[in-house]
C-alpha cells in the first residue's frame, strides 16, 4: 500500500536506486527494454502510476502533483531516501514535480520525450484522445490512434515491431479503464511547471528525439535551459517513444549519463 493506493511495483538487480516512471496509460511493461540493462548496474524500480496497470485506478480527478506524490510514496515504502529519476512523456512531467518540491530525494532527474507545460499541439490531441476513451474504445484500438504520434515510419515498416510495441501496452493485466485514462489526460494537459523548474537543484538530462512530433525540439530545448544543472541530448532515428524504437541508443544515453553523475 502507498496511502490508500494498492500499488503495483517491481525492483530488479542491485546498486543504486533508479525509479522509472510510465507514460501515459502505460505499465511498467513499457520499461521491457530497459530493465534487463539498467538492473545490471542499479536497483530499478519500475511501477504501475494510478489509473494504469494493476495499480488502482480511482474514479476522480488526477494531477501530476497527485502522482508525483504516489511516486515518493513508492520511494518511502521502498525505504529510498534518493533516487535517480527517469520519467518518459507524462512520466517526465511527474518526475519534473517530484524534483521540484522534493530536491532532496532526487539524485539525478532524466526527462524523456516531455515539456514543461501545456502546448497547443498536445493539448488538441490529448482532448481528442479523451473524447476517444470516453466513447468506450478498447485500450488497444486506443493505442492504434496513438501509435503515429509515438513512432517513426522506420517503426511501420516492420509490422512484426508494430505488433510487439501494440502488444507491450495492450496485454491483459495493463487494462487501463477508459475513465482513469481520461484522468491521466487531463492531468497532462493542466501540468505546468514553466516558473518552477528553477528549484531543480539535481543534475539533470534532457532527452529528444530529433523526429518526435509530439513533442516538438523546441519544447525540449526549453526543458533544458530552463533547469539550472541540465544537458540536452538529441538522439536521431526514433520519434516519441523511442526508448522502443531504438533502446539500444536510449539505453546507451542513460548509462553514459549516470556513469557522469557518479
Amino acid at each position: 500500500m502507498v496511502g490508500d493506493l494498492n500499488m503495483y511495483y517491481e525492483v530488479h538487480g542491485h546498486g543504486e536506486p533508479l525509479v522509472l516512471v510510465a507514460g501515459l496509460g502505460s505499465d511498467l511493461s513499457e520499461w521491457a527494454l530497459q530493465t534487463p540493462e539498467f538492473s545490471k548496474k542499479y536497483s530499478v524500480v519500475t511501477f504501475d502510476n494510478r489509473g494504469a496497470g494493476r495499480t488502482d485506478a480511482p474514479d476522480m480527478p488526477y494531477s501530476i502533483r497527485m502522482m508525483s506524490g504516489d511516486t515518493l510514496g513508492l520511494m518511502d515504502v521502498l525505504g529510498i531516501d534518493q533516487a535517480h529519476v527517469l520519467g518518459v512523456s507524462m512520466g517526465g512531467y511527474i518526475a519534473q514535480e517530484l524534483a521540484i518540491r522534493h530536491p532532496g530525494r532526487v539524485k539525478s532527474l532524466i526527462l524523456v520525450s516531455t515539456s514543461a507545460g501545456p502546448y497547443l499541439i498536445e493539448a488538441h490531441v490529448l482532448t481528442t484522445w479523451a473524447a476517444a476513451a470516453i466513447r468506450g474504445i478498447s485500450q488497444k484500438t486506443f493505442f492504434q490512434l496513438m501509435l503515429p504520434f509515438i513512432f517513426t515510419d522506420r517503426l511501420f515498416e516492420d509490422p512484426e515491431m508494430v505488433q510487439i510495441a501494440v502488444n507491450m501496452i495492450a496485454t491483459p493485466h495493463s487494462t487501463t479503464p477508459a475513465y482513469a485514462l481520461v484522468r491521466q489526460l487531463m492531468a497532462c494537459v493542466e501540468h505546468d511547471a514553466r516558473g518552477r523548474l528553477g528549484r531543480i537543484t539535481a543534475p539533470a538530462l534532457v532527452l529528444a528525439g530529433k523526429d518526435d512530433i509530439l513533442v516538438p525540439f523546441s519544447l525540449s530545448e526549453e526543458l533544458a535551459t530552463s533547469i539550472p544543472k541540465a544537458k540536452l541530448v538529441v538522439l536521431y532515428g526514433g520519434g516519441h517513444g523511442f526508448n522502443t524504437e531504438i533502446p539500444d541508443k536510449f539505453n546507451q544515453a542513460v548509462l553514459e549519463f549516470l556513469t557522469e553523475v557518479a
